[in-house]
């Protein structure tokens, strides 16, 4: 239920990070889409503004269906909310700043280690030098001997043109022991990306470099059971013919 449930989450209710741009990546673990909580969250409290708190979840969640055509995102607001109760699920959503990994650890359907600790034991990306248009691997081994809570990777990359890449993924929560991480980027443009609307990587010749933030709970988050882990950085170099 609780893999289900985060797939759920990350699919859905990802967070809206500003001035940060999307692109081509391929790694082992779920991406988290640049998607609905901030939209579900608002979806819900105009609906308590316009109608006051429901009488009952599903109620409630089923304006939530309507509103937002999404019968995942309505799923989403009943497994929540038959877990806190109506008035409390209410509060939360009105905090307006929840996180998914956090909603998903306040209705206990995300485990939490506070004791957790994960450190990298090697970062290496390859190759480090390659024509435009190639693929690039980020290779990770990291160790952990408490194990780790339910946690998020992210990748950020420093590009030539200035335009800031990142790109986020939900970490399981893990057992002590090693584990093996890759996460593959494409520098090919994309060619669905238009300039008249957003910046568009172009993956220009030089030198890019990258950090990849390994934490408990989701990185950067304020709330309860978040930890930055460990942070590996490295670079590749990209050339034409």
């Amino acid at each position: 239920m609780y893999k289900i449930f985060s797939l759920l989450l990350i699919i859905l209710v990802g967070s809206v990070v500003a001035n940060v741009h999307k692109f081509k990546i391929r790694s082992n673990h779920t991406e988290r889409a640049i998607s609905s909580l901030i939209h579900g969250t608002n979806i819900v409290l105009d609906i308590i503004l316009q109608f006051g708190i429901m009488d009952t979840c599903g109620h409630l969640c089923d304006l939530v269906t309507e509103k937002t055509g999404s019968a995942l995102l309505g799923l989403v607001c009943t497994v929540g909310c038959d877990f806190l109760g109506i008035e409390e699920f209410a509060k939360l959503m009105q905090s307006a700043d929840i996180d998914p990994i956090y909603y998903c650890e306040t209705i206990k359907l995300c485990p939490i280690n506070d004791d957790g600790d994960a450190k990298f034991k090697s970062f290496t990306i390859l190759p480090s030098r390659a024509q435009t248009g190639s693929t690039i691997d980020v290779d990770m081994v990291f160790v952990t001997t408490n194990g780790t809570g339910t946690g998020e990777m992210v990748i950020m990359i420093q590009t030539v043109d200035k335009i800031p890449l990142t790109s986020g993924f939900l970490s399981e929560a893990k057992k002590p022991g090693t584990y093996g991480e890759r996460i593959t980027i494409d520098t090919t443009a994309d060619p669905d990306c238009d300039p008249s609307r957003e910046q568009c990587e172009l993956w220009l010749e030089g030198t890019y470099n990258v950090t990849v933030m390994l934490c408990n709970g989701q990185c950067g988050s304020h709330h309860p059971h978040t930890t930055l882990y460990d942070t590996g950085r490295g670079s590749f170099t990209l050339y034409e013919e």
